[in-house]
């Protein structure tokens, strides 16, 4: 725009009057106002002449206004709400968030993972384990708790279905439980790193376990009474049975370092041809029970866990004295009377299997003999509480009682 009286241009066209001369300047046309919240492409001045305070405050008040305008929604419309499906995916779990991603959302799935990495352990010949048995009834009852836990959680897979339903019974997890306990017993004869991770999955099973099938009125538990244990005879059980679990710690005799059995009679390390011309060394041979001679020969102890199925014995009392916990009023098959005899009997047959003359094998013998008592009492039914046995007849024959009868009828002998 350019001045009138001394054609003088304006730098910038919002001037009412020329800075040259002050003449007032012509009116701005309507083409040179800008629509509201729209900003020009073209410059309001030649980028050649300098810039004015107002005019840069102008563009940044523009440019505010036109990122305000294309963030926030028109005026009059509602933010629309999510569709209801858009939820459907998420998983509204409200437990422990260290459990959350675990299958199931249970802590018993996070210790049947350690349980079973630990039998992958013990695969090693460096790390210990519990035995054929152990191992079969140890993944037998990881699969059905598992598949107990995804059931109970209502996301079953397919596999699921195929597991039969006597294993979906409280009292499978609760026996799968004290399974667990018993063979850490078992893998206490060697500590390793086998040992913790075994312990520290048992512990999170029988934590969850026995919230939900043991205690509690409805649990497994109510059918189990443990102070009945410590009443005479079933005492001895007890007694018998710790004195057999601490026997199979102890020496049950000796073997080579590679396992294989001791020979009757062993070279003595050395002989004539070995020892110089002027040693007279007479040729013998030594017995392969002479402490002298086994150190250093070779020679290892071995305890009662070394032998093959040392986890029947334990398992089979363990199951004698769970018969003892029993309740009396609990209903029961009659052939349960004689478990106790055929777990004396097992453990007896191994125990003679592997004897030896060593302190292990008579301790454990002397401890089930303790047991076997409880086990004949108890298939002779002289076991029973004094509640469960049958109550005296009142009205029992009485001698004198016929005698009064005689001599008030007036009879005469």
């Amino acid at each position: 725009m350019q001045c009138p009286e001394c054609g003088e241009s304006a730098a910038d066209v919002r001037l009412a009057y020329c800075e040259n001369c002050g003449a007032k300047m012509p009116a701005r046309p309507a083409s040179a106002t800008r629509a509201s919240g729209v900003r020009s492409n073209r410059p309001s001045r030649p980028m050649t002449e300098p810039a004015y305070a107002s005019e840069l405050m102008d563009e940044e008040e523009e440019a505010r206004q036109q990122g305000r305008g294309a963030s926030a929604p028109p005026r009059g419309s509602k933010a629309q709400p999510p569709p209801p499906d858009a939820y459907e995916d998420e998983d509204p779990y409200t437990g422990p968030r260290w459990l959350k991603d675990v299958p199931g959302h249970s802590q018993s799935v996070v210790g049947v993972g350690l349980v079973a990495f630990s039998l992958v352990l013990s695969i090693l010949p460096f790390f210990p384990s519990v035995g054929v048995l152990g191992t079969l009834l140890t993944l037998v009852g990881c699969v059905a708790l598992v598949a107990r836990e995804l059931r109970r959680d209502g996301n079953a897979p397919g596999w699921v279905e195929h597991v039969p339903l006597v294993l979906m019974r409280p009292e499978a997890p609760a026996a799968f439980t004290l399974l667990l306990v018993a063979l850490t017993v078992r893998l206490l004869s060697g500590f390793n790193l086998l040992v913790p991770l075994w312990a520290a999955g048992t512990v999170l099973i029988a934590l969850e376990q026995s919230k939900l099938v043991i205690a509690g009125p409805d649990g497994v538990g109510r059918d189990f009474d443990a102070r009945s244990l410590l009443g005479f005879p079933r005492v001895l059980a007890l007694a018998g049975v710790a004195v057999c679990v601490v026997a199979l710690f102890l020496p049950w005799g000796k073997v080579m370092a590679d396992g294989s059995a001791l020979p009757d009679n062993a070279p003595v390390p050395g002989s004539v041809r070995g020892a110089p011309p002027e040693l007279r060394v007479l040729p013998t041979t030594r017995p392969s029970d002479d402490s002298l001679y086994s150190l250093g020969g070779g020679v290892t102890s071995r305890s009662g866990w070394d032998l093959p199925l040392s986890e029947l014995p334990l398992l089979a009392l363990l199951s004698l004295l769970v018969l003892a916990a029993l309740r009396p009023e609990v209903e029961r098959p009659a052939f349960l009377r004689w478990v106790p005899v055929g777990a004396v009997s097992v453990s007896l047959l191994w125990a003679l299997a592997g004897v030896k003359l060593a302190v292990g094998p008579f301790v454990f013998l002397f401890g089930l003999g303790a047991v076997g008592f409880h086990a004949v009492r108890h298939a002779l039914g002289r076991d029973e509480p004094q509640a469960m046995l049958p109550p005296e007849d009142d009205d029992a024959y009485d001698p004198d009682q016929d005698l009064e009868t005689e001599s008030d009828s007036g009879y005469r002998g």
